[in-house]
């Protein structure tokens, strides 16, 4: 509901009269002034004349309120809001300022303050003229938010009511253009709506009503006219252009929004930006290639052309020939002043130089850049994505505080910063940062399905479902969004939903989203009507044209979770046989073989897709668990060495190679190996933890200590176990102790077979004092070891139980 001695005693003489014109003479002449200058209709001229009146006299309350009805009848709600709250504070019960007050915080959907002013006026001038609308506009909000209908109901009649004494009164035109949505009377809204354009034509507010009705209704042919007679009304509102181009795209009358945007550049003052939104478009609906030859057009038209430059450089980038764009852009870059627009090409410049992994190269742009401009959005967003992976978390917020200062609805901006506080363990910050972009966005795919993902992590399925449908009006039958939605009711059992976007997936030509169609449908199979329905449903689909290596291992899975191994071996080895060249069917049937326990076979299996793929990380994975299995150490150390040497800076493969460093205690090695993968990925919070806790746990060097700080701040606030342990041992060794139990004990409840942890929190207990509580955790950590445990912690906690025992005797 919805601002010189002869001329210097002259000089003396005058001084002498201006003297006894007052202050507030002066502030009456302004005054005067003003009124006779509103007569006249120079209401610029009249409100100056009253600023120049309460500058001398704050106190004169005729021209405020002058001031504040001419404002607010100009459209200056700002202004005229709070010239009315300085009447309203300088004499409470004045209603007119009162219900002025009210009706604009009601117009700007300010509901505190219209309840706060409405609450006054109400026991003040409950008989006034206007007091009657406020008040029912309060009860109707009051009744919306708790849906109650039928009180709905009734207030809309005493709206109807009100309405015919005051027709256009935007206050109830909007209670009836809501509580006819609320009755499904679309048409009579639309009526509403319409009357009040026709009286006040230059609202803008009513013309987005307007459009939102018909776009519910229906009615394209409508929404296409109310489009156009918008833009006859208002020429260069961009967004209603937009709009326009978006309807008759996907009314599928391309040609039209084409001819629609060329008739704009014709009559456009600057048509170089319409023409960009041209070749967009072209793009869009005729492919690359006729998009290049639009450039070419283009580029030749214009003389100012290296913004089509740089659109030419960006396509062929995209289409793969990397060096011709690179060499585009360099072309309008290198020699040049900068300005605004080198300085945006020179970001684009990095971008490039990014994804061709010249991050120097990118890093010298983007510094040159804030050189010159300090407050370059997109240069700021780069450099501060570089902070975070350097766990320079504080600065990169400083950055993008900049940015948003400069952009503040600038969505990318705002899901960095959620990045860098998260990084921080500022879990609830990124969080609202999240929610932030997805409003700044306007509900953007990319945005609402990150947002939605964090919302379903914290199993807040019913919000989750609320920013997936509000992205997916904008965005409709989206794959990824339907995705989530679809998993959204399955968590909830919501099967007849699930079902429905599921079919929605189906009729999508997209053949990602029509295999997260069949795997939603056997989940819902599943779960709804049980396993041996959902194994029918399998065997229905192999032979369907469905990939069959994922239909063969959803069906071996179902087979082996009924121990029906024999046949889950068949179809592996069936598999293999019919799709003998097809990637992964080997290794379908090696964990096949593992599955089952027949450890040789797997071995074999895994070792003959070595012998042809000596890179397929996955074979080299599981034969470094076949033979882990065995017991055979150094068999699985020699075959992941080999596999180094093909791959040395495959993450998997050193993570592997971490943990059997770890295992050997060579913490030394794990840690050197766990840093090579942190600065591969600074944002995987599990090579993160891991880092943290082995520099915490082993180490007691200072500059130790300060690098398990720096990695491991980002655990701040998080409720996984192991992450816990390794949070909370670090707060113990900054001598946070309260702090660190607080962590420490949920993580030796989750991990009680872990004796490390049972460790740490004895060791915060004892430095607490809570030397029983330390006993115990003590001897629960000695009852997990064996008694050659040969680690420190073991020894320590063996001293330590036998000196708590002694001091209790």
């Amino acid at each position: 509901m919805t601002i010189v001695f002869r001329g210097a005693v002259l000089g003396l003489c005058l001084i002498a009269l201006s003297a006894c014109d007052s202050s507030e003479e002066r502030a009456e002449k302004h005054y005067q002034n003003g009124l006779e200058l509103l007569e006249t209709g120079d209401v610029a001229r009249a409100l100056l004349e009253f600023r120049n009146t309460l500058a001398l006299d704050e106190a004169h309350r005729d021209a405020r309120l002058v001031y504040a009805r001419t404002a607010r009848e100009n459209g200056n709600m700002p202004e005229a809001y709070s010239a009315f709250l300085r009447l309203a504070e300088s004499a409470p019960d004045d209603v007119e300022s009162r219900l002025a007050l009210s009706e604009i915080a009601i117009a700007s959907q300010n509901w505190e303050e219209a309840e706060r002013h409405g609450a006054k006026l109400a026991e003040n001038a409950a008989d006034l003229e206007g007091a009657d609308i406020v008040a029912l506009a309060l009860a109707f909000r009051t009744a919306a938010i708790a849906e109650e209908r039928p009180v709905l109901r009734e207030l809309t009649r005493q709206a109807e009511v009100l309405a015919q004494a005051s027709p256009q009164n935007e206050i109830l035109s909007r209670m009836l253009i809501e509580g006819y949505l609320t009755e499904n009377r679309t048409d009579d809204a639309i009526a509403v709506t319409a009357d009040i354009l026709e009286t006040n034509p230059e609202n803008p507010a009513f013309y987005q009503i307007m459009a939102e009705l018909l776009i519910a209704k229906g009615d394209t042919d409508g929404l296409e006219t109310h489009f156009r007679a918008m833009l006859e009304r208002f020429p260069n509102d961009t967004e209603t252009k937009g709009n326009l181009i978006r309807l008759l795209v996907s009314e599928g009358r391309g040609p039209q929004a084409e001819d629609f945007l060329r008739e704009e550049i014709a009559r456009s003052d600057t048509p170089m930006d319409t023409h960009v939104s041209l070749i967009a478009l072209i793009r869009q609906l005729r492919g690359d290639v006729a998009a290049l030859e639009e450039i070419e057009t283009a580029i030749n038209a214009y003389e100012n052309n290296g913004l089509l430059v740089a659109l030419k450089a960006g396509l062929i980038f995209d289409r793969g020939d990397r060096d011709q764009a690179i060499a585009l852009m360099q072309s309008i870059t290198d020699g040049q002043e900068p300005g605004m627009e080198v300085n945006e090409f020179r970001v684009t410049l990095a971008k490039m130089l990014i994804a061709e992994g010249n991050e120097v190269g990118a890093r010298q742009l983007v510094g040159a850049v804030l050189e010159n401009d300090a407050s370059q959005v997109e240069a700021l967003k780069l450099q501060a994505n570089w902070q975070i992976a350097a766990d320079e978390a504080d600065a990169a917020i400083a950055n993008l505080r900049i940015a948003l200062d400069r952009a503040p609805n600038d969505a990318e901006a705002m899901t960095i910063m959620a990045r860098a506080h998260e990084r921080n363990g500022a879990t609830q910050l990124a969080q609202d940062l999240l929610a932030l972009a997805v409003e700044a966005s306007g509900n953007a795919p990319a945005e609402s399905l990150r947002f939605a993902r964090v919302q379903m992590g914290e199993e807040r399925y019913r919000s989750a479902e609320d920013t997936l449908i509000t992205a997916l009006r904008r965005a409709p039958n989206q794959p990824d969004l339907l995705n989530a939605l679809g998993q959204v009711y399955v968590a909830t059992s919501d099967w007849g939903r699930a079902e429905q976007v599921m079919q929605s997936l189906r009729r999508s030509d997209d053949e990602l989203a029509r295999l997260a169609a069949e795997d939603l449908q056997l989940q819902i199979i599943s779960l709804r009507d049980g396993r041996e329905e959902g194994i029918e449903f399998l065997e229905g689909l192999a032979g369907s044209g469905t990939d069959p290596t994922a239909v063969a291992v959803a069906l071996i899975q179902a087979k082996l979770q009924e121990d029906a191994g024999d046949e889950a071996l068949s179809l592996a080895e069936q598999l293999v046989t019919d799709n003998p060249g097809l990637p992964g069917a080997a290794l379908v049937l090696g964990n096949t073989h593992l599955a089952l326990g027949d450890l040789p076979k797997a071995e074999e299996t895994f070792r003959t897709v070595l012998a042809t793929d000596s890179a397929n990380t996955a074979a080299v994975m599981q034969l470094l668990r076949t033979l882990s299995l065995q017991d055979r150490t150094d068999d699985a150390e020699a075959a992941l060495d080999s596999a180094l040497a093909v791959q040395p800076e495959n993450p998997d493969l050193l993570w592997a190679k971490a943990s059997f460093l770890e295992q050997a205690n060579d913490i030394d090695g794990a840690i050197g190996v766990y840093e090579k993968l942190y600065a591969q990925n600074t944002n995987n919070n599990v090579v993160a933890n891991n880092l943290a806790s082995l520099l915490v746990t082993y180490r007691d060097d200072d500059a130790s200590l300060q690098r398990a700080a720096v990695v491991g701040r980002r655990l701040r606030d998080t409720d996984v176990p192991p992450f816990q342990d390794t949070y909370g041992w670090l707060l113990y060794r900054q001598g946070l102790l309260d702090e660190a139990v607080s962590y420490l004990e949920p993580a030796a409840r989750a991990l009680r077979s872990d004796p490390i942890v049972q460790f740490h929190l004895g060791k915060a207990y004892l430095a607490l004092g809570r030397d029983a509580d330390a006993k115990a955790q003590f001897e629960k950590m000695l009852a997990l070891v064996e008694p050659s445990d040969p680690r420190l912690q073991v020894a320590e906690a063996r001293e330590e139980v036998s000196r708590l025992s002694v001091a209790t005797e």
